[in-house]
């Protein structure tokens, strides 16, 4: 078995597993006990974590683009279980409350989360998909910095070799202005697991700095 106490910001993780396993149960395992209030999870085992060496990646990528299709009409339910809920329209006020937000941002931070929230696309985004977050059987866990946005906003779906098959799984062109927009801003979903923990005396210092320079960058027009 395998038990977590997640901080107060990440307790959402152990409703949304149940939810999953009654809505999605090829997509997670079960867990076997959760305590909402206090963000336990208790889990079985789900053996070993997907093996990149001897399995098929882009496999596991077009899974999770089916787990994102099916479960985008339920985002309310998801909402009310206490998923985190940052879509495009919410960004630029999130921004504002990170370490090291500037004004100059803000502008085009909004510019580019219109084009996003004229896609009509919502839904969960595991902001942590990697092969050591999925187990063999192809089960996805860790949601604990899930939120519901805007599916392109996934650094992790951008950056890798699978990037072309994470599209072609959804099954329709994507505009290219919607995936420069989702490009620009992926770095700022990804600091929101950030904004729950003090990352400014660890090892995460770094990766944090990085991010708010690649939104920087991104957004510097």
């Amino acid at each position: 078995m395998y038990a977590k106490a997640n901080a107060p910001g990440f307790a959402h993780e152990g409703p949304l597993v149940e939810w999953l396993a009654q809505h999605a149960p090829d997509d997670v395992v079960a867990p076997l006990a959760i305590d909402a209030a206090r963000g336990w999870v208790l889990s079985p085992d789900g053996g070993p974590t997907f093996d990149v060496g001897s399995g098929d990646w882009t496999d596991v990528v077009a899974s999770y683009v089916r787990l994102q299709k099916h479960v985008e009409p339920a985002v309310d339910e998801l909402r009310a279980i206490g998923v985190p809920y940052l879509p495009p329209s919410a960004l630029s006020a999130f921004y504002r409350r990170t370490a090291d937000a500037t004004a100059e941002l803000v502008p085009a931070i909004d510019h580019y989360a219109a084009i996003l929230t004229d896609s009509g696309r919502i839904t969960l985004e595991h902001n942590d998909l990697h092969a050591g977050n999925v187990f063999g059987g192809g089960q996805f866990f860790d949601w604990g910095d899930s939120v519901l946005t805007h599916p392109f906003l996934s650094l992790r779906m951008l950056e890798g070799d699978w990037r072309q098959r994470y599209f072609d799984a959804w099954g329709e062109p994507v505009d290219q202005r919607e995936l420069d927009a989702a490009e620009r801003l992926a770095p700022l979903v990804g600091l929101h697991p950030w904004t729950h923990i003090d990352p400014l005396t660890g090892p995460w210092a770094e990766f944090v700095a990085d991010l708010h320079a690649r939104l920087r960058r991104s957004l510097t027009l």
